[in-house]
């Protein structure tokens, strides 16, 4: 896998391909553009690529260097790569490496996991475990910490408990996005100290409570669960 640049890193590099000073790694040719923002399907476009981020879509003839590498796109449709905002790897029975080779071919370039059943069993030793894993494939792989570890305490064994301290921690992590699902519902309507204090510990650091209020009821208690913060 190349090295992943930011886009501070490459800003030069990807003006000069823009404008044609300097020829593209990569120029996709001549397919259906998905444009996602205005809905519409734009024939014959071309993306011209370096340093692997997109420096122009359009026409990219100009960016056709001797070094270029060329990708006949004619007939595919140019979608942006899906991004899955949630998802549980362990539930697919595969590591995350496995996982990212099943989904990444079909256009799956992102995924935002919640690894509640590995750390049900080692904790916040096996959301780590997950993560590094996650480093060594090209899909993006965000994590969501989970947040009721375990599910259901005091009728689980399977050994492993995260406390809000350890939410608090996860939260400066590189790749951690927010707090995973909260399905204790009934300890935020409660009051539970731990649970708010997770809340709390993710809010402080300015990332997203994901939700499960898995429940029809839409009155009092989904606006009490929403005001939460999630």
């Amino acid at each position: 896998m190349g090295k992943r640049y930011s886009l501070a890193e490459v800003t030069e590099q990807l003006v000069a391909v823009a404008q044609g000073r300097q020829g593209a790694e990569l120029v996709i040719q001549g397919g259906k553009w998905v444009n996602v923002n205005t809905g519409e399907i734009i024939e014959n476009t071309d993306i011209a690529i370096t340093h692997g981020r997109i420096a122009l879509v359009g026409d990219a003839s100009h960016t056709i260097g001797k070094n270029t590498k060329i990708i006949d796109a004619q007939g595919y449709y140019l979608t942006p790569g899906f991004m899955d905002g949630h998802i549980h790897v362990e539930s697919s029975m595969m590591t995350v490496t496995e996982y990212a080779r099943a989904v990444m071919p079909r256009g799956t370039t992102s995924i935002y996991m919640d690894p509640h059943e590995i750390a049900n069993v080692l904790g916040v030793k096996g959301v780590r475990v997950m993560m590094e894993d996650g480093q060594r494939v090209p899909l993006r792989v965000f994590v969501t910490m989970p947040s009721c570890v375990p599910a259901t305490p005091g009728f689980e064994d399977t050994g492993a408990e995260i406390h809000p301290e350890d939410i608090e921690e996860a939260m400066i992590w590189d790749g951690v996005a927010g707090l995973g699902e909260m399905m204790n519902f009934p300890g935020v309507l409660s009051g539970d100290m731990d649970v708010h204090q997770e809340l709390q510990a993710t809010l402080k650091a300015n990332k997203t409570i994901t939700g499960h209020y898995s429940m029809p009821e839409t009155g009092s208690g989904l606006n009490a669960y929403i005001a939460a913060g999630v």
